[in-house]
């Protein structure tokens, strides 16, 4: 009996590992929250981070540079209509691809009952009205095709 080896090659990934903490373990509204961490190695792509409450509903999304230094930090402030549930959120950081996450949570307290409404747009706040109850899904896949344009956009050739 003839045995061949077949050499088994993996390819590389441009990834890097993330870590992600915030600064205290609960919140309540309009409690400001600083959202850090750091990565292995540059990727020359801005991160993207989603914030769940507890029925993993995006509340919250953003996109965060990274430093020289290989860190990054963020403010966010907590609470708003999107915020309507208490307990526990998620927040998942994504670096270069869907692969490349990572993922913390801490303790929401909301004061407010969340029942649906007329929005009030104020500065800072980025729900549109006219996208109602979507708003969270439009803005989801609104920084998701961002993030995905800025990983293609060097294979396409300018004519």
């Amino acid at each position: 009996m003839i045995c061949s080896t077949v050499p088994i090659i993996f390819a590389q990934t441009n990834t890097s590992a993330i870590t992600v903490t915030t600064d205290k373990s609960s919140y309540s509204d309009g409690d400001q929250m600083t959202l850090s961490g750091t990565v292995t190695a540059q990727l020359n792509v801005p991160m993207s981070f989603i914030i769940k409450d507890p029925s993993q509903n995006p509340v919250e999304i953003g996109q965060i540079s990274v430093n020289p230094d290989n860190t990054y930090s963020t403010q966010v402030t907590t609470g708003g209509r999107l915020w309507s549930s208490s307990g526990t959120y998620e927040i998942d950081i994504t670096y270069g691809s869907a692969s490349n996450t990572a993922k913390t949570t801490f303790e929401f307290t909301s004061k407010t009952s969340g029942t649906p409404g007329n929005v009030v747009v104020t500065p800072g706040n980025q729900t549109v009205p006219e996208f109602g109850s979507m708003a969270p899904i439009v803005l989801v896949i609104s920084v998701l095709s961002l993030v995905f344009y800025t990983r293609i956009r060097s294979s396409f050739k300018m004519i």
